[in-house]
């Protein structure tokens, strides 16, 4: 049986509603945080009633959950985006970096709404601290795939993945704070010299 077109345009335009608050509360979050920014804030901005955030997420926290969730799933993609455009494993990771470059530059960058919210809501809220973690966890991952693609054994990786992310989570800050939009092309530099010296003395134990 088919769904009536008075349904499926109702469907639809509850989507758009949905799709129209993530957005707008993502700009205000970014901009200002999580805690300072109210609900009818992001109603006043989205020109909704303040009833519709309850209907589409339950409440603010609701709300913060599924935006954090579904940028996590469109930073993932351009990140893909941005890695497969290679082939040499080097140039792959270097791709991160300067995926970070191209981030630092836009207009609206404010540094990671994922430490903010980890910030905000860390002991108070810790499922929506736990989006953050993941978020970090899961491209902690990635960056150790990327090594052991490019030549670090897998009883090195872990700890050198750690090296990269403190290197890029320094360079957010750097970007944010001081407005050094090439700092994550800096942070590339160290990151190779340590690359560079983890193959040097991987080569030399074989020898």
């Amino acid at each position: 049986m088919g769904v009536p077109q008075q349904k499926l345009r109702s469907r639809r335009k509850g989507s758009d509603s949905r799709a129209s608050l993530l957005t707008t509360a993502g700009s205000l979050f970014t901009r200002s945080g999580f805690h300072q920014v109210s609900v009818d804030d992001i109603a006043d901005s989205a020109g909704v009633a303040k009833t519709a955030i309850y209907y589409h997420f339950g409440n603010k926290e609701g709300l913060v959950t599924d935006f954090l969730e579904g940028y996590i799933e469109t930073l993932e993609a351009s990140l893909i985006e941005a890695v497969s455009a290679y082939s040499e494993p080097r140039a792959r990771l270097r791709a991160v970096f300067d995926w970070h470059t191209k981030w630092f530059r836009q207009p609206d960058f404010a540094g990671c709404v994922f430490s903010r919210a980890t910030e905000e809501y860390k002991g108070k809220q810790d499922a929506i601290a736990e989006i953050s973690r993941l978020q970090k966890r899961s491209l902690r991952h990635a960056i150790r795939v990327l090594l052991e693609a490019d030549g670090v054994s897998e009883n090195r990786s872990e700890q050198l993945a750690h090296f990269m992310i403190y290197l890029l989570d320094g360079a957010v800050v750097s970007a944010n704070v001081l407005d050094e939009k090439d700092a994550a092309d800096q942070a590339w530099i160290a990151a190779e010299r340590l690359l560079d010296g983890e193959t040097h003395e991987h080569a030399s134990r074989k020898n």
